[in-house]
């Protein structure tokens, strides 16, 4: 169940997510409001804990260098991922599914509806837009969590040649057995869908004319062009990850802005976050109510357990909260800022209620939306900030991609004197990104695309992946694999 807002919405709508083995009757979407009830369905799908909610947030982290689990403290969560055993690693491939599936209903049928009244059209036109955006989301997901990048697939190893990506599934299944069997599409297919869905999205934003979105809380013109941004720089097209990064952050249609000096810890307690392109937003009496609440948010597993925090953004003496909190910060991400940056305040060290044993956490989850509750930053200005001078200096455009960072960092009280300007940047780039955007569920997609391996924290005794371990790739699941055999299975699972 979720609360979304919806630009042009008259009102937030309460939806029950129909259980998956169930398919949306035909017979409710005769007019816009159910469209934009299944939409709201979607965005709920998104919010889940095992998809943006929080595992694309943070268990990527795990999966890299930039957590330490504490097995003490975490209660079995993640602690396979963060040790990298084979299988365990995002699962979100059923579910997308089902979410795409939605998507297409909507994509399919909202243009055909006769009752749609002139007052009614720019919701109809919103609702379609950001249905393509999300299928573009999802797709680019499922991409980049059960294949290879473009440009980035292993020539050696159990993964060689390997160039199966996602299954394209583009038109809704209205009963099981009309759900046809489809085989994975290439990569360079899967990338081509994702680009053709955000570019629509975006061509229908433009014609719609609304500039900056009443809300972050959805898709608007400026998340769909940073989102195609992203998925040009997974693909390596430099000159269009340029393009669209300043696409997306144009300020007459950007709703973010890059926050000052002394602001980036206010900023993830500000609802909604100052630096939001989108972010998704939970309402604490609806998303984390009662035991799921409390067992699988974002708080629960990067805060110490009944300890901690005696008020807001104060770390103190005992809480109130019992948490699963074993997601800590590894020893080399901290020891990668300098004392000044204000992104180091998002540290703290600290007991738990249970052991005098002291960790280090990082707050960017402190429970700022109510218990246990924290809005989830999808895309920030500083992210698209950091994508455009990666692909600059990926080109040689040193100097202006030189500019960009300094930018950054003086906005973080950071040192400028020690950005370089020459191919030195390439790396400094993915260093500033791990600073700029730990757990924020980049870090082990970053390393991933590079293809430079993973050198995991030294506190996990895991060593390192190499940038062809088949690891990195999740497997699809095995009931998927067992009721359709002509469906690739991913090498070594």
């Amino acid at each position: 169940m979720t609360t979304v807002a919806i630009t042009l919405a008259s009102c937030q709508k309460l939806v029950n997510v129909t259980p998956q083995n169930q398919l949306t009757p035909a017979q409710t979407l005769v007019d816009v409001n159910g469209y934009l009830t299944l939409l709201t369905g979607v965005y709920s799908g998104v919010e889940g804990y095992t998809y943006w909610g929080r595992d694309i947030m943070i268990e990527g982290d795990a999966l890299a260098d930039n957590i330490v689990t504490n097995n003490g403290q975490a209660g079995g969560r993640y602690t396979s991922a963060n040790l990298n055993i084979a299988g365990n690693t995002f699962n979100i491939w059923t579910n997308s599914y089902f979410y795409i599936n939605q998507i297409n209903t909507i994509i399919a049928g909202i243009n055909t509806l006769t009752n749609v009244t002139p007052a009614q059209q720019p919701l109809q036109a919103q609702i379609l837009a950001q249905a393509y955006a999300l299928r573009g989301l999802l797709y680019f997901d499922l991409a980049r969590v059960y294949g290879w990048e473009p440009n980035n697939v292993p020539t050696s190893g159990p993964d060689a040649g390997f160039n199966f990506s996602a299954v394209l599934r583009l038109t809704p299944v209205t009963t099981i057995p009309a759900a046809t069997k489809q085989t994975r599409s290439t990569i360079a297919q899967t990338y081509t869908q994702i680009e053709s869905d955000l570019l629509k999205s975006i061509s229908l934003f433009q014609a719609i004319g609304t500039a900056k979105p009443k809300t972050v809380y959805a898709f608007s013109e400026s998340a769909a062009h940073g989102f195609l941004a992203k998925v040009y720089l997974y693909a390596q097209d430099y000159p269009n990850c340029v393009a669209q990064c300043q696409a997306a952050l144009n300020p007459a249609i950007c709703p973010a802005v890059l926050t000052p000096a002394g602001t980036y810890s206010k900023a993830f307690k500000t609802i909604p976050n100052p630096e939001s392109l989108i972010e998704l937003n939970y309402v604490q009496t609806v998303q984390v109510a009662g035991v799921t609440g409390s067992n699988s948010a974002l708080y629960t597993y990067t805060q110490p357990t009944g300890y901690g925090f005696t008020g807001p953004g104060l770390p103190g003496g005992p809480s109130a909260f019992s948490t699963f909190g074993g997601q800590t910060a590894s020893a080399e991400l901290v020891a990668s800022f300098e004392a000044a940056d204000d992104r180091k305040a998002m540290f703290y060290n600290s007991r738990t209620a249970t052991t005098a044993t002291v960790l280090t956490w990082a707050n960017k989850y402190s429970g700022a939306n109510g218990p246990y509750t924290d809005n989830i930053p999808m895309l920030r200005y500083a992210d698209v900030l950091l994508m455009e001078a990666e692909a600059m200096a990926a080109q040689g455009q040193y100097g202006p991609a030189q500019a960009l960072v300094v930018q950054l960092r003086a906005a973080r009280n950071a040192t400028t004197a020690t950005v370089p300007a020459d191919a030195t940047l390439n790396a400094f780039i993915q260093n500033e990104r791990r600073r700029e955007l730990f757990f924020e569920g980049n870090r082990f997609f970053d390393l991933k695309r590079l293809g430079g391996g993973i050198t995991k924290a030294a506190a996990t005794a895991v060593g390192t992946l190499s940038p062809t371990d088949y690891r990195l790739i999740a497997p699809l699941p095995a009931a998927e694999v067992l009721f359709n055999p002509a469906l690739p299975q991913n090498p070594n699972y």
